[in-house]
Parts: structure tokens; sequence; C-alpha cells
């Protein structure tokens, strides 16, 4: 069984999210309305963008 690593960092309307399972890392930024997501490594990354659109949509917005 993998472990996910999420870290969180907020300053403002400012937000980087950053997923991590295995060698494959998904980076979410948004920036006031513009967001980006990225992806990079080897293995299932469509499943691991997917975990991080779900984090944001369903996490709470103090959060994200």
């Amino acid at each position: 069984m993998k472990k996910v690593y999420i870290n969180v960092q907020r300053a403002g309307n400012r937000c980087v999210i950053e997923m991590s399972i295995g060698n494959i890392t998904a980076i979410y930024k948004r920036i006031g309305d513009l967001s980006k997501l990225t992806s990079h490594g080897r293995g299932n990354v469509r499943q691991v963008k997917a975990l991080v659109r779900e984090f944001v949509r369903n996490s709470d917005p103090a959060i994200v």
C-alpha cells in the first residue's frame, strides 16, 4: 500500500497543494480565480491528478 502525502500552503488569496503518491507528484497552484494543475513522474499520473481535483472540490474553503 502506497502512502499519500498532501502538503497545503496558503497565504492570502494564493494556495499551493502538493500531493505525492510514490514517485508521482501533482501540484495545484491557485491565485485568485486562476488555477494550474501540473504533474510529473512515471506511472498513473491521471489518477493522482483526479485525486487532487477531488481534494480541492471537497475540502474546506478555509484550507484551500
